[in-house]
């Protein structure tokens, strides 16, 4: 229950985000893979996978082997669905997908797992996995300030039956704090 309400209180502030946000009337919509299988598809844009390292500033990730660079990125210093917690956001404002990465206020510099503690969250395509759906993965925070947080991530995340996953790979995160 408190799963389905935080992907909720985060659908929300993704919502609320895109509906304050212009856009730039030359960007262009990247191409959307089919997926012929009968999962759902979790791949959020098919730029070729590039080798990443760190970004130079926003936030970058392969979501199933495919560069996700979304155009919104931030960190907030407490969750909108719990207030020991703070996030770290790249939402697509053109798609809606969202990753997300929500860290108990207590994380600081170092490296931490991923679980159903320091959770990871994903909406690709209108469909939400998380690490609260027995995902893991791991984060290292290599720099948190009062106004900024700087790192790197990957984990798997599962939709809420279990059955399906997506997995993220060489993320990086170099995002202020609102």
């Amino acid at each position: 229950m408190k799963t389905a309400y935080l992907v909720i209180l985060l659908t929300v502030s993704a919502t609320l985000c895109l509906c304050s946000c212009s856009k730039k009337s030359d960007d262009v919509m990247p191409a959307q893979t089919t997926n012929t299988s009968p999962t759902p598809p979790v791949t959020a844009q098919t730029t070729p996978a590039q080798s990443t390292t760190q970004a130079l500033g926003g936030f970058q990730v392969k979501v199933d082997g495919y560069l996700y660079t979304p155009d919104l990125t931030y960190a907030l210093t407490t969750s909108p669905a719990d207030n020991d917690y703070f996030g770290i956001y790249g939402l697509d404002s053109k798609t809606g997908n969202l990753v997300a990465l929500l860290l108990p206020k207590t994380v600081g510099e170092g490296t931490f797992p991923i679980n159903k503690v320091n959770m990871g969250i994903i909406t690709v395509n209108k469909y939400d996995y998380s690490t609260r759906n027995d995902g893991t993965g791991t984060v290292t925070i290599t720099k948190k300030t009062a106004t900024n947080v700087i790192g790197t991530f990957s984990f798997t995340a599962y939709d809420a039956t279990g059955l399906y996953k997506g997995t993220l790979t060489e993320g990086s995160f170099n995002v202020a704090f609102k």
